[in-house]
């Protein structure tokens, strides 16, 4: 009787839409057809959604129904994963479209970030079934930073269990329109403080709740026993499933962030302040590899766990190799570009998150991990190519560094949160970039602002780059495929400029000018005949089409060498 119970009351409650769990993906509204990724996700691994930190996937718009021929990716990790503080558009996701896009002309690429602020790898084994309901070809993975301090780390704020076990149990339960009905009821009665009350500060000061976590103690066990259980069982998820997968090894910044918390002593070894001045000493003599390993070491010893310790790379690459999945290299590789082999400002911003350049480099080292998986490109796309055509503009730059700046001014980069002053602006595009960061407009205001500048001033480059990512975002919208069209093709990159011309014109087949741009591309590309067979078309749709008549002329006289 309980089980008959608890059993209507499931299915009634499913039926009226009530308790139902957050779902990763969504309809998007303004385009039949096509999903998103859901801005309240979070809310789901919170009794109380009011509980949930301000944190939210990037939108990014994909046909709910995958077409043939389509190489879909998603992308899965924390702040790092999502692009911060830049957003999108310097993504690992983004960087890798586009790269891929320009590498496999003939085919749809879809790389999409799921990745987001706070989360852990609860977060992502929570949601993997959901990505594989979308028929990945593969998955990236670039995770573990947030493991002690986010959400359900071992030492957050926002723990939810302190075992992994009862944790997973909750998650699995919270699936449930009766659990998930009940847990909501319950935390409308709450009467106590939020633990994020602190609206103000930056989540990092909001989210710690252990501000001391010293290597090998019971709870520093607790994390490294928490990530290697979510990951084996996110892997094997995936293996099971036969979707590849490709996981980063942990980059962060070595030799420019000094510990954060230190002990005086640590177990016999010197302190994590200690080694980080012996690390100092050592590259002063000249004798980089110690050095990198002292401030290795100094970073291990951080008690302050907002970066992943070495111990985790170890995790990936163990767990990696008994499911299958294949590691790229991420920490060695930004080593490696870095000056004397350790990681520092030349990549990173702060503690974990890289800059622009940073993140290039993170992309550009998964890059030709999946071409190897894909098959030989049909374009070569090297990294000079790749950088020149990368989809940061600078607003989202400007962006960038005001949310550094910010995220600087609070703990525990300075003891106590302290006014940021955002310089004033000098040129149009500081103004821009600013009142999008203050939320006087939309980001898409804010790019439509920039690419009305930019033409303004004749910078076709920069131009194009805006018109691109708008195209990008509003996939279904024809002007915005045609306007970067017409800007790549006046920045001599009509071989990009086909794909956005040629999707313009399958969105909108009536519009003449989207077919007559259509005809300039294929003959700035050297195909004459694709485009007399594009203005013949248009000549049968509309006979004595004039601009029709004579492009066909030309291109005719042209491509017999009259």
């Amino acid at each position: 009787m309980p089980l008959l119970v608890f059993g209507v009351a499931e299915v009634a409650l499913r039926a009226a839409g009530i308790g139902a769990l957050e779902p990763l993906f969504i309809p998007v509204p303004q385009a039949a057809g096509y999903v998103q990724p859901n801005p309240a996700v979070v809310q789901r691994f919170f009794p109380d959604p009011r509980d949930a930190p301000d944190v939210s996937i990037d939108t990014t718009w994909f046909p709910e129904q995958k077409l043939p021929g389509t190489m879909r990716i998603f992308v899965q990790g924390e702040s790092s994963a999502a692009g911060f503080p830049y957003g999108r558009w310097a993504s690992p996701a983004a960087m890798l479209q586009q790269r891929l896009q320009r590498a496999y002309p003939d085919r749809n690429v879809e790389v999409i970030g799921t990745g987001m602020a706070a989360v852990t790898s609860y977060v992502l084994l929570d949601v993997a079934n959901e990505i594989i309901a979308q028929q990945p070809d593969a998955v990236v993975i670039y995770t573990g930073h947030n493991e002690y301090l986010g959400i359900g780390g071992a030492g957050s704020s926002l723990v939810s269990a302190r075992s992994p076990a009862v944790a997973r149990a909750v998650a699995q339960l919270r699936r449930l329109h009766v659990y998930r009905a009940l847990e909501r009821a319950i935390a409308g009665f709450r009467d106590g403080p939020d633990p994020l009350a602190d609206r103000g500060a930056t989540l990092m000061a909001r989210v710690a709740a252990e501000r001391s976590i010293p290597l090998d103690s019971p709870l520093y066990e607790r994390g490294l026993g928490q990530f290697r259980g979510n990951l084996d069982r996110l892997l094997a998820r995936y293996q099971r499933a036969g979707v590849p997968v490709f996981i980063g090894t942990l980059a962060s910044n070595e030799r420019d962030q000094p510990p954060f918390a230190s002990a005086p002593v640590e177990r016999g070894d010197a302190s994590a302040l200690a080694r980080f001045a012996e690390a100092r000493r050592l590259e002063a003599t000249g004798d980089m590899a110690a050095a990198r390993a002292e401030y290795l070491a100094a970073k291990d010893r951080d008690e302050l766990r907002f970066r992943a310790p070495e111990a985790f790379n170890a995790l990936i690459r163990e767990v990696a190799k008994a499911r299958g999945a294949r590691v790229v290299d991420v920490q060695a590789a930004l080593a490696a570009a870095s000056p004397g082999g350790t990681i520092g400002s030349t990549h990173m911003l702060e503690h974990v998150h890289p800059n622009v350049e940073g993140y290039f480099r993170l992309a550009s080292t998964l890059f030709p991990a999946i071409v190897q998986w894909v098959g030989a490109a049909s374009v070569g796309v090297d990294d000079e190519q790749a950088r020149r055509e990368l989809p940061v503009t600078e607003v989202d730059r400007l962006g960038g560094e005001y949310r550094v700046a910010l995220l600087k001014n609070d703990w525990p980069f300075v003891p106590e949160r302290r006014p940021t002053q955002i310089p004033a602006a000098t040129t149009p595009i500081e103004q821009i970039a600013q009142r999008w960061f203050t939320g006087q407009i939309s980001w898409a205001q804010a790019m439509e602002e920039a690419l009305a500048e930019y033409q303004r001033t004749g910078n076709g480059t920069e131009a194009a780059r805006v018109a691109v990512n708008l195209a990008d975002a509003f996939v279904t919208s024809a002007d915005a495929h045609y306007k970067a069209a017409v800007l790549l093709m006046r920045a001599g990159a009509a071989d990009r400029a086909l794909r956005y011309i040629t999707r313009a014109v399958q969105l909108d087949p009536a519009k003449v000018e989207y077919q007559l741009s259509l005809a300039q591309v294929q003959f700035m590309l050297g195909r004459p005949q694709d485009s007399i067979a594009t203005l013949e078309g248009i000549l049968k749709q509309q006979p004595g089409e004039s601009r029709a008549e004579f492009w066909l002329g030309e291109v005719r006289r042209q491509s017999l060498g009259r």
